[in-house]
């Protein structure tokens, strides 16, 4: 599935354009500059995490910490 289809049976975002962008070409590209300035190469932990407590907030607000999570 790709950010420009959904299945049937899915709702329409409730929040798109407000919390995040509404644009798939503008979502993809804000998703990838967050993860790129988290960086974390070297920065892993010596073991995998078993479980992120990751936050959900509009992007201007929670993205960077989601994405250094991610």
């Amino acid at each position: 599935m790709t950010l420009t289809t959904r299945p049937a049976s899915s709702r329409p975002p409730a929040v798109a354009g407000l919390f995040y962008p509404d644009d798939p070409a503008e979502l993809r590209g804000e998703v990838q500059r967050l993860l790129a300035a988290a960086g974390g190469a070297g920065a892993l932990p010596p073991k995998a995490p078993k479980a992120l407590i990751v936050p959900h907030a509009g992007y201007v607000y929670s993205g960077p910490i989601a994405a250094q999570a991610y």
